[in-house]
């Protein structure tokens, strides 16, 4: 089943002008649009990044995320219908089982269990175009880790983002309760 709808969002002072939204549901898989957006922070001084989960309804909302502070490539480039897929293992740390649904996906990873910077090779390593890391505090909705590399001069050439245990959560919550198997499809726009 493939449903296609033109709509006009606003956020903030940004509009997304008219754009188009193609879903498709298929088997187990569910797809989505996720538009991101840099933004300075002022209180901070950290550029965080909002992207915002367009559908399925349940997850309609917009997220604000931080960009890893001095290892990866800053969010530069604007992704469309691209695929947000949890990593199996869910920490990240290891190679992962379900390589080939990351490739050319952004991966959803869990906070622990090594660096951050070594979720990110793993991330790399396996064909992702980026990372986002969720705090495993589920009860975390408004303490954002600045992700900092681990001293072992290694570096990655993709973008990392950290979001908060809350949200992370509950993402993955509305995944296993729709037995999607950890797949999103998005766009992501600056």
């Amino acid at each position: 089943m493939c449903v296609k709808r033109q709509k006009t969002q606003t956020f903030r002072s940004f509009n997304l002008a008219k754009f188009n939204m193609i879903y498709f549901f298929l088997g187990n898989f569910l797809i989505l649009n996720v538009f991101v957006h840099g933004f300075r922070d002022i209180k901070y001084a950290k550029d965080d990044i909002y992207f915002e989960i367009v559908e399925p309804e349940t997850l309609h909302y917009t997220f604000k995320a931080r960009p890893a502070q001095d290892f990866g490539v800053p969010f530069n480039t604007t992704y469309h219908n691209i695929g947000l897929v949890l990593a199996e293992p869910r920490h990240g740390c290891s190679a992962p089982i379900n390589k080939l649904e990351l490739q050319n996906n952004i991966v959803l990873m869990d906070r622990g269990g090594c660096s951050f910077l070594s979720k990110c090779i793993q991330g790399e390593r396996a064909g992702v175009m980026a990372v986002v890391i969720c705090d495993n505090d589920a009860s975390n909705d408004d303490q954002y880790i600045d992700m900092i590399d681990d001293t072992t001069r290694r570096n990655c050439s993709i973008p990392a983002l950290f979001i908060l245990g809350k949200d992370g959560f509950m993402i993955k919550k509305n995944l296993n309760t729709r037995s999607l198997h950890g797949f999103y499809e998005t766009s992501i726009m600056l």
